[in-house]
Order: C-alpha cells, then sequence, then structure tokens
C-alpha cells in the first residue's frame, strides 16, 4: 500500500522558498558596523596664496600610511593620499583617499577642521569606497599631535595616535 502525500503538507516548504527567494537583498545579508582605533602619519607639500591681509590661505596635498587596530572591512593597513584648501578663517576643506597596499580597496573621506595644526580636533566622513569598502559610510575623527610646517622647503609633516570613527559597510 502507497502512502499519499498530503498536498497541504508541501505548503509551508514552499512559503518559506518563495520568501527566501523574493526577499531583498538587505535583510538576507546584514550589513556590518564597526569602530575602529589607530594612527596616521602623514607628509607632504604646500602652496601659500597671496589672499587678504592677515589672513593665511594654502592648499596641500597629503600622503602617508593610516595603521587601523581595528579593521574596517577586513582592512587595516592603508595609505592615504588627502588634497585641500586651508583658510585660517574657515578651516580646511579636504578629500581624502586610503587604500590597501594593492590599491584594490579604498575609502574615501571628506575632512575638515584646521587640518594643519597641531592640537586642533579635524572631524569627517567617509562617502564611499571601493573593493571591499564599497558604499562605506560612517564618521572620522583625530587631532593632531605633531604638525610640522616647514616654511622654507614648503613641506607639512603630521602624526596623531588619536585616529577613531564608526563604519557601517552594506
Amino acid at each position: 500500500m502507497s502512502a499519499k502525500k498530503n498536498p497541504v503538507s508541501v505548503w509551508p516548504g514552499l512559503i518559506v522558498l518563495l520568501i527566501l527567494v523574493f526577499q531583498p537583498v538587505g535583510w538576507v545579508f546584514a550589513e556590518e558596523t564597526g569602530s575602529f582605533q589607530g594612527t596616521w602619519i602623514v607628509s607632504g607639500t604646500y602652496q601659500t596664496l597671496d589672499f587678504a591681509e592677515g589672513r593665511e590661505v594654502l592648499t596641500f596635498r597629503l600622503s602617508g600610511h593610516v595603521n587601523l587596530k581595528n579593521e574596517i572591512g577586513a582592512v587595516a593597513d592603508l595609505w592615504s593620499e588627502c588634497f585641500g584648501l586651508w583658510d585660517a578663517g574657515t578651516g580646511s576643506a579636504t578629500r581624502c583617499v586610503w587604500r590597501t597596499p594593492g590599491g584594490e580597496d579604498a575609502a574615501y573621506s571628506l575632512l575638515e577642521g584646521r587640518l594643519v595644526e597641531e592640537g586642533v580636533r579635524v572631524t569627517g566622513q567617509f562617502v564611499g569606497g571601493a573593493g571591499r569598502l564599497k558604499g562605506l559610510t560612517g564618521s572620522l575623527s583625530f587631532t593632531w599631535s605633531s604638525m610640522f610646517r616647514n616654511p622654507v622647503e614648503k613641506r607639512l609633516t603630521g602624526h596623531t595616535e588619536d585616529l577613531s570613527g564608526e563604519y557601517t559597510l552594506p
């Protein structure tokens, strides 16, 4: 005697299968969130602009090593490149890219504050990324523990030990 399957018992499994197939990807794969701390060492060049009397304005290009104690999306060792405009009256507008040594992963950030002054807090936000950091958002901040400007050679060197922030990856 053969056992006949009850068609009603198939429905729960079919419903679960349909939910998994048609569910939005964001629900099935959770985003990654976390925080990080680290250090950042940079050096580069700057050019002064002839601007209003008593108001220093300069453009700069900095690059250097970002060493994170806590990874961002499995990335901890990065090389930074930043371009910016600094105005003694309004602060700076700076754009940075942090890349892995091979260049396949990148984090893009906007920084605000008096970027070329020692002891001043700088804040920023991540506005995207590439590779394993694609879609990166979040915030970062630091204070330069040292910032040296060589006016003869037009060179900048800076170091921070309190780089920190929070991030989200889709």
